[in-house]
């Protein structure tokens, strides 16, 4: 028997036209800013710059501190 995938999709859907959630990890705001892929540096820049305007929730906080950016929230 096969598995079938469409039965074990975990994609969240959003109605046409609504706002994205804001990101709730900091390999979601990585995609979010197209730095999945950049060097740590360059990362760490993109969280900075995104910070300056962004309020991040207490799941990103506590995400970023896990994954070692936890020295850009307290700039």
């Amino acid at each position: 028997m096969e598995i079938n995938e469409r039965f074990y999709d975990d994609s969240a859907f959003l109605p046409i036209g609504s706002p994205m959630p804001p990101p709730s990890t900091a390999g979601l705001l990585l995609h979010k800013l197209g730095l999945t892929l950049a060097d740590r540096d360059a990362q760490v820049a993109g969280i900075r710059e995104w910070l300056k305007t962004n309020e991040p929730t207490p799941g990103l906080v506590r995400n970023l501190n896990r994954r070692g950016f936890g020295d850009v929230l307290t700039d």
